[in-house]
């Protein structure tokens, strides 16, 4: 007990000479993070006035506050310095130091704080672990050797001799952030008994220098000078970055905000990655001449800044998309700490996922160096190719006839009709077609299941009873009959469509042996008319107005839409072009959703004073205009973003059909998940 309080007694009093020098409360670098359980919240004290959390809107906002850290010299720092966030966001920007990540987590929910720039990725995923709205929406800085614990010089601690020597030992360490969750795995990976080890609460980098000089810990762990400084002071090592790297432990701080924020200001968190962006880009090039100014922004000298520099990355915004980060690994290795601390019994939950945390909507409208995203070469676009069904009535057709996509995205629109939304996958994987218009959702999913560039960004149109199989009249086929009036039948039908799989579906429920009945493929709606009125198959199956002639011509519905539905079949279309035509037209992308936002939101008030110019773009009189649009629903952008749609079902359903192909041996194989292919990144921004 003497020993720890005498221990204490030190830290107290280089604490306390720390917390004088500014208003940081000398803060060292990053990772001295507490817990959001252990830690309660401050006042926003230093914070500033907190005034982006008032919402209205990125018009009302007239200053920007954001957190970082003292002696942590980054290659945006120059931006920062010469005010170029100010001057291009038209902002005052503050720049707010803070001691942790868990202290910048805090004041992100109070308000005070509007972005955090390289938080510790740890204190965020404890944060949104316990409920915060935060949001990472970038990648800061990574490092794998300036974040570490170094041992006491006098004990000859290796990686060799760890578990015995460091058995009933004390450890100076921050907690709750990377630096704590490496010192737990390097630990569990040496074999130490972390039961008989007792961890101290660090109270910054100066303080860690203390402890170890005292004697009174076996280890102390910080990052940045602090490490460098217990090396010089005679300290040791007991696995290097690179070593630990090799164990799976990855090293980095990322740009944060939370929810509320980026959706009232998308713009500001927008600009705030470009001028990031645009300084890391400049200072990979060539860092010399930035040196000094990133040096005296950090409040360093400059021997001690390029030695800090010199462990530090900062990746840029294509490498930050990258299945290596923000594509997948941030998301995971938020898991796997979350998890391994439930494990140690640090907290008593980690969440399913954490992809819910991560948007890189905004990164992706960010200008690289490839010219992607932010613009790039959209400027030399001047016609835009659609495709679309005739006689398939929809509310953007207002806006189609009336060339307010042309007007909007300033580009000559060029509608070209298609008989199926497999020929269209095929116009896109060519090129011909860049943006399909209700695509069916089954011939996208065939597709991108072969490997097609394909990408969903959005749904269509909604439709139960407007897709349907019609019987021959002559043959008497209910439900109740089909099993035996349908066995060794033919049946003209779309085949890798929805409505193929309704059809599937169907007869399975229906009992009937598909071995024994004869699929036909159809050549569209007029020809499906005419092969049921031939007498020569026994039931056809179209969409739109050719399921409304053959009603009329004496045929019935075997089931009805609302029917099919009850066994769990959704049908409805979907927006889609390739992944090569968004990155590289992103604005175009969100333009068209935006025309078609806006149509659609008209037509849900009021329908009625577009029937006929509806009813003359998709060819078509108005009295079969109106008996399709009564079957149609067009969801709105937040409806499409919910979870009944975009949110997880549309994916889980593209899983089901592939899933129901395979087992009726239509297709060789089901991909494991069809997420990848939907991106609503575009849709986010619509207003």
């Amino acid at each position: 007990m003497k020993r720890l309080l005498a221990l204490l007694m030190v830290l107290g009093l280089v604490a306390a000479a720390c917390g004088n020098d500014d208003d940081s409360g000398g803060a060292d670098a990053p990772p001295d993070d507490d817990t959001p359980t252990t830690t309660e919240p401050d006042d926003g004290g230093d914070a500033g006035d907190g005034a982006a959390g008032d919402g209205g809107g990125s018009a009302a906002l007239d200053e920007l506050n954001v957190a970082y850290f003292l002696e942590w010299p980054t290659a945006n720092q120059v931006a920062q310095a010469e005010q170029t966030y100010d001057e291009a966001l038209g902002l005052t920007v503050n720049w707010i130091p803070f001691a942790s990540g868990g202290d910048m987590a805090q004041a992100m929910e109070s308000g005070d704080i509007d972005i955090s720039y390289s938080q510790g990725l740890t204190p965020f995923a404890n944060f949104v672990n316990s409920g915060s709205d935060l949001l990472l929406v970038g990648v800061a800085v990574s490092y794998a050797d300036a974040d570490n614990c170094v041992a006491n010089p006098d004990m000859g601690i290796t990686a060799e001799n760890a578990a015995e020597t460091l058995a009933g030992q004390s450890i100076y360490t921050p907690l709750g952030n990377v630096t704590h969750f490496k010192l737990l795995k390097m630990l569990e990976h040496l074999g130490v008994d972390t039961s008989t080890v007792e961890l101290i609460q660090s109270e910054g980098g100066p303080a860690a220098v203390a402890a170890l000089d005292s004697g009174q810990v076996a280890m102390a762990c910080a990052f940045g000078g602090a490490v460098n400084q217990m090396i010089a002071n005679g300290g040791n090592l007991v696995m290097t970055g690179s070593e630990q790297e090799a164990i799976g432990i990855r090293v980095f701080d990322i740009i944060s905000t939370t929810g509320t924020f980026a959706a009232e200001h998308p713009d500001v968190v927008t600009g705030f990655l470009q001028v990031t962006e645009d300084a890391n880009a400049a200072y990979n090039d060539n860092r010399g001449p930035f040196i000094d100014t990133i040096a005296e922004a950090a409040g360093m000298d400059r021997e001690s800044t390029i030695a800090l520099l010199d462990a530090f990355s900062f990746p840029e915004r294509d490498v930050q998309l990258s299945e290596d980060w923000l594509g997948g690994t941030v998301q995971q290795v938020m898991k796997d700490q979350m998890d391994f601390f439930v494990a140690q019994g640090e907290i008593p939950s980690a969440l399913a996922s954490y992809e819910p945390f991560v948007d890189t909507s905004f990164l992706e409208a960010v200008q690289g160096r490839t010219g992607g995203s932010a613009g790039g070469d959209e400027m030399a676009l001047d016609e835009l190719n659609v495709a679309y069904f005739l006689e398939w009535p929809t509310a953007n057709q207002v806006a189609q006839a009336e060339q307010t996509y042309d007007e909007a995205l300033g580009l000559t629109v060029n509608w070209i009709p298609f008989a199926s939304g497999g020929d269209m996958a095929q116009a896109m994987e060519s090129g011909d077609i860049d943006i399909s218009y209700s695509q069916g959702l089954t011939p996208f999913a065939n597709f991108v299941n072969s490997g097609s560039d394909l990408l969903l960004v959005g749904v269509a149109v909604s439709y139960a009873d407007a897709d349907n199989c019609v019987a021959n009249p002559d043959m008497g086929i209910t439900a109740e009959n089909a099993a035996e009036t349908l066995a060794g039948q033919s049946i003209y039908t779309p085949l890798g469509n929805v409505t193929h799989f309704k059809l599937l579906k169907m007869l399975e429920h229906l009992g009937v042996d598909t071995s024994t009945v004869e699929l036909i493929q159809s050549e569209g709606g007029p020809a499906a008319v005419a092969a049921l009125d031939s007498g020569q198959v026994a039931m056809a199956c179209a969409f739109g107005g050719a399921v409304n002639q053959m009603i009329a011509n004496g045929g019935n519905l075997v089931m009805t839409g609302s029917e099919q539905e009850a066994i769990g079949i959704r049908v409805f279309d979907i927006i889609s072009t390739t992944g090569d035509f968004a990155q590289d037209h992103p604005s175009i992308v969100t333009g068209f959703l935006q025309v078609t936002e806006d149509a659609n939101r008209a037509y849900n008030a009021d329908r009625g004073p577009f029937i006929d110019t509806i009813a003359e773009a998709a060819g078509m009189d108005r009295e079969s205009t109106i008996a399709l649009l009564d079957a149609f629903s067009f969801p709105e952008r937040d409806v499409q973003l919910s979870e009944d749609w975009l949110g997880g079902t549309v994916q889980q359903v593209m899983k089901d059909q592939m899933d129901f192909f395979v087992a009726q041996g239509e297709i060789p194989s089901a991909l494991a998940s069809y997420e990848p292919f939907v991106d609503t990144s575009f849709l986010e921004a619509v207003n």
